[in-house]
């Protein structure tokens, strides 16, 4: 602290102010037990000294400063008291981000080794599709998940990359995957997983090798279709086209694979809520349902969003989402509920 640095053993007692430390420079003077110096916040204790008395409590007359009782080491900071030499810091798979570059940068470390952000494909499928600076026919829709998918993607902590848009050809996406299998960490496809005659996700994961289609369709709403398969250690993770279908999964079942993929363990810790409305659903299945939060008179409240997967706007105009388990049929207002963040959104807004 700015204030003036002495021997907390002469005090309480009357001192001699004999200089002033200079930021970033050592004190070259002689102190006496009964001398005091100027130091500023940060500056080097001097030689002598071992208690700091803060500008705020201090009396000055002329060159003399009168000072009551202080304690060994009050507004000190010494050497150790952070980080001691030896101690562990920084373990293996930790993301850096400001804190980590701070210690980092404080401790002398201007390079250090660190994992590359694995590369994910992203690959959308459908006749349907046409890109974002199109006017879309009646029969046509822009490609929004790609770049959905991939900005969820740079939040989790990869780097991903657009494929061409893939039609309902025969043996297209089949091609599609296999060069993308062969060069890129991870596979993500918007669309195909279904179970229509021209849906080919499932036969083209099959047909690339070992271990090939893990699952394909869960007992989820949305995202049923979903599909997680993989050719040897590479990851291809069907998602649903419909768009808040995609984005639910993509966090909810995808992102704890991907996270694992870019170094980062376990499941974002949820917030606790209250319940804005009755929520009823169907037993035996998992429901992922968006909510929008509020600040009530008791603290934030949960409002259940109409799930419908093909809006585009349900994820941006949530805030999180609930996570009900196959045992759950009905909530009722005012129960306590766990919402889970988006990985790649941003906070709630109440």
């Amino acid at each position: 602290m700015d204030g003036f640095a002495l021997a907390a053993a002469s005090t309480p007692g009357r001192f001699r102010i004999v200089g002033a430390v200079a930021m970033g420079q050592p004190f070259r003077g002689h102190i006496a037990p009964s001398d005091a110096v100027r130091i500023p916040t940060g500056g080097l204790l001097p030689a002598g000294c071992d208690t700091v008395l803060p500008i705020e409590e201090a009396e000055v007359r002329g060159d003399e400063l009168f000072c009551g009782r202080l304690e060994l080491g009050d507004a000190v900071t010494p050497p150790g008291s952070d980080l001691r030499a030896g101690e562990f810091l920084l373990r293996p798979g930790r993301r850096i981000a400001a804190a980590e570059l701070s210690v980092l940068a404080t401790l002398g470390y201007a390079c250090v080794p660190v994992f590359r952000r694995p590369r994910v494909a992203v690959i959308s499928s459908g006749d349907e599709l046409v890109s974002v600076d199109r006017a879309p026919e009646a029969w046509q829709v822009r490609d929004s998940n790609r770049f959905a998918i991939a900005g969820a993607l740079r939040a989790i902590g990869a780097d991903p990359v657009h494929l061409p848009t893939v039609g309902d050809a025969p043996g297209e996406l089949l091609a599609a995957l296999r060069a993308a299998v062969a060069d890129f960490d991870a596979v993500l496809i918007s669309g195909g997983s279904s179970v229509g005659e021209r849906d080919e996700t499932p036969a083209a994961v099959a047909a690339l090798g070992a271990p090939g289609v893990l699952v394909h369709g869960l007992k989820v709403k949305p995202g049923k279709p979903t599909l997680l398969g993989a050719v040897g250690a590479v990851p291809i993770l069907g998602l649903p086209g419909n768009p808040s279908s995609s984005l639910l999964i993509l966090d909810a079942v995808v992102g704890p694979i991907l996270a694992r993929l870019c170094g980062l363990e376990g499941r974002a810790v949820p917030f606790s809520a209250s319940l804005g409305a009755t929520v009823r659903k169907r037993a035996g299945w998992t429901w992922y349902l968006p909510v929008a939060m509020e600040q009530g008179p008791d603290g934030l409240v949960a409002q259940p969003l109409a799930l419908r997967s093909s809006m585009t706007s349900l994820a941006a105009r949530s805030d999180g989402y609930l996570a009900l388990g196959e045992e759950t049929e009905t909530l009722a207002v005012g129960e306590r509920v766990d919402i889970y963040r988006y990985a790649h959104g941003g906070p709630p807004t109440a």
